[in-house]
């Protein structure tokens, strides 16, 4: 029987079995191989860690049965009316935790040959990631500041530096995260809190400051550093999604700067940008080495595990980068 691992109650977890809807013309009928927890987001729903008037509060709620969005899995069964796919076949889909899944196939991508597929599950954060590359223009020889190293925040290090950026600075309060930022690209790491660093950041760009912000923390007091941080006319893009986001307030720099501001959230397709195009793009990047994933996933775990999962994800997330679950041991 389907099993899935579900939020029944704030800060619960657990694993259950489910009926996997009848398949239309149109779908496919997915076995799960991986599914990779977006740490940040899940634990915000699992704890229920926003305002009551916030689009999670919109969004989400107990029991939660849909706990995950990116995952890699093989095709068991193709509905009559599918074209692009046969049974056999990997593809990377935007859903939960779960052993199977009925999907229509135009909302999978399909993996090429010898793609690694614990590596091809961070496609769905290079996704998010890559709404922020593009919102920011990312371009040969430019410079980023991107504050933040969590699973998101190393995305864009490697979007980053795949489009060739002169100078990539990230600042991070964890230096295990530090870590893994150098290894994806990172040209300088900045371990502590980003207002400690305003002088050397201001160095950025031959002493203009940093024309580009990504603020993947979703923080607002991390929200405000930034706009003090940035170079004049410069541009922060907000790529952390808050649950407070009335606790973000702007700053006079704004206005004495004269700053742009862009948020960017994953489903937003934009510049004929769609979901197929990017994973393609990621997994071309990935196969030619402009996308080092290596050590990336950090822990692994059975779905039967779930629970343990999630904390580790809470208590330990300065420890923690990509944490996977492998349905392949789901009767263990």
């Amino acid at each position: 029987m389907p099993k899935r691992i579900i939020f029944p109650e704030k800060g619960k977890v657990a694993l259950e079995s489910f009926d996997l809807p009848n398949p239309g013309p149109g779908d496919l009928v997915i076995r799960t191989c991986y599914s990779l927890m977006s740490i940040g987001t899940e634990t915000i729903i699992l704890h229920q860690k926003y305002a009551p008037d916030s689009h999670f509060a919109r969004m989400f709620s107990f029991p939660q049965l849909k706990t995950g969005v990116q995952a890699i899995g093989e095709v068991v069964r193709v509905g009559a009316e599918v074209k692009d796919f046969t049974t056999g076949d990997r593809v990377f889909m935007r859903m939960a935790h779960g052993s199977h899944q009925v999907l229509a196939a135009e909302k999978c991508s399909p993996l090429p040959e010898g793609l690694e597929l614990k590596s091809a599950c961070w496609c769905g954060l290079a996704k998010t990631a890559f709404r922020a590359a593009w919102a920011g223009r990312f371009e040969l020889g430019g410079h980023v500041l991107i504050v933040g190293a969590g699973p998101v925040g190393q995305m864009t290090i490697r979007w980053a530096r795949a489009a060739g950026l002169e100078s990539i600075t990230v600042v991070d309060l964890s230096d295990y995260r530090l870590d893994h930022a150098r290894r994806g690209g990172a040209t300088t790491t900045l371990h502590g809190e980003l207002a400690q660093f305003l002088p050397q950041i201001n160095l950025i760009d031959g002493g203009k400051g940093p024309p580009l912000i990504i603020d993947t923390t979703g923080n607002p007091k991390v929200f405000q550093t930034a706009l003090s941080a940035a170079a004049m006319f410069g541009k922060l893009v907000l790529l952390g999604d808050t649950g407070f986001p009335g606790h973000q307030s702007l700053t006079s720099d704004v206005m004495t700067k004269g700053l742009s501001i862009q948020a960017t959230h994953d489903s937003q397709d934009r510049g004929g940008w769609t979901q197929r195009r990017i994973d393609n793009l990621f997994f071309t990047c990935v196969q030619e080495g402009r996308f080092d994933l290596s050590g990336l996933i950090t822990h692994e775990f059975s779905p039967g595990e779930c629970a343990a999962a999630y904390a580790l994800a809470e208590q330990q997330r300065d420890q923690a980068m990509g944490i996977l679950f492998d349905w392949g041991r789901l009767s263990s």
